[in-house]
């Protein structure tokens, strides 16, 4: 088939994480095929990640959550619209780099002669192979996402990965930032570390007394201003952190998600646990400090090198459970805040630029 005439559809539905690991894919699919047609079909609520990316053609957003949970005309007629459209495209390939029923059915509907998928021991809900007709090969239980999404790419042959990670936004939403910087000018007299003390379950989540206690160590000994962020029905979080804090901090406003990505561009440091923030700023390129405890940070963690990942192995961690079966917290209880703050430290030592006075000096 002429490259110059094929269409591609990558299938990446959510989360935002999930959305960040596929990135270098599509750079590295449009570096090889520079004259493609290359769409993604992403979860509505999550196109703000993509929809100013110069890789794409074409963004195609659906609303599975919605559907799944109102079974009623409207989201039959939104099903049948989508069937209608991605029929309509004649995609050549479809890249399904989520590994779920719903990604399979969606590969399905395209109507796409080659469906590529992952390894039936990659896949996160085995019926999913049943859908695709070409697999990627096998990768170790603990390879990084990243890789398991590049993996995709041995079906249409050998490419060096570009393993970029463009977050473009538009400039009204660099504004929000900008604004708020304006209005808030002492917060941008130190350097700023961001704490985000939210999690996709509970069983990411650390204490709000230690991020609190965490943020007070950063500001008295390391020289930060501290930036309390936080999305969608963690407003509260911040709340408690700011009034168990002694020192002063800042609360970030309500943001979109390509709001969030301008305030997290004026961040030097971010401090938080396996979310979608911390890929955010990863990605940025932003020094980070994150906990984990029932996620692997060798399979979910940054793939950068300007990153700590702090946690305590016991014999259940890594265990992927959304609640404790134990009923405990204790993998992320382990984690001290002395643990963080060391990590964080050494990282600043090594990429972040802190003030210079005596008191504030790193050794």
């Amino acid at each position: 088939m002429n490259p110059l005439k094929q269409k591609f559809l990558i299938i990446k539905l959510s989360s935002i994480g999930d959305i960040v690991h596929a990135l270098p894919f599509l750079r590295t699919l449009r570096a090889n095929y520079p004259h493609a047609h290359i769409a993604w079909v992403i979860e509505e609520s999550f196109q703000d990640l993509i929809k100013c990316n110069p890789d794409l053609n074409e963004v195609i957003p659906v609303r599975t959550k919605y559907w799944r949970k109102n079974l009623n005309i409207k989201s039959w007629n939104e099903i049948c619209q989508t069937n209608k459209l991605l029929k309509g495209r004649c995609f050549d390939w479809t890249f399904d780099l989520q590994g779920l029923i719903k990604t399979g059915f969606i590969a399905r509907m395209t109507g796409a002669p080659n469906r590529a998928g992952f390894h039936r021991g990659n896949c996160r809900e085995k019926i999913n192979t049943w859908f695709n007709n070409h697999h990627s090969k096998y990768l170790s239980a603990n390879s990084h996402i990243v890789d398991r999404c590049l993996s995709q790419l041995s079906v249409l042959g050998e490419f060096q990965p570009q393993t970029e990670f463009s977050l473009p936004i538009r400039v009204e939403d660099e504004r929000t930032s900008e604004v708020f910087m304006t209005k808030n000018s002492k917060l941008t007299e130190k350097p700023i570390a961001g704490i985000n003390p939210g999690a996709g379950f509970p069983t990411k989540l650390w204490s709000v007394e230690r991020y609190a206690q965490l943020g007070d160590k950063l500001t008295e000994e390391l020289g930060f201003s501290i930036l309390l962020t936080w999305g969608p029905g963690e407003e509260e979080l911040v709340r408690n952190i700011a009034a168990s804090m002694k020192q002063k901090s800042w609360t970030a406003p309500a943001t979109t998600i390509a709001e969030s990505i301008g305030l997290y561009k004026k961040l030097a440091l971010f401090i938080g646990s396996d979310s979608g923030p911390f890929h955010i700023c990863w990605a940025l390129g932003i020094p980070t400090v994150s906990v984990w405890g029932p996620t692997d940070p060798n399979r979910n963690g940054a793939y950068s090198k300007n990153h700590k990942s702090v946690f305590q192995k016991l014999n259940c961690s890594f265990c992927w459970k959304r609640r404790c079966p134990l009923g405990t917290t204790e993998c992320m209880d382990k984690v001290t805040v002395q643990n963080m703050f060391d990590a964080a430290k050494t990282l600043v030592s090594e990429d972040v630029k802190v003030l210079t006075s005596p008191k504030h000096s790193v050794h």
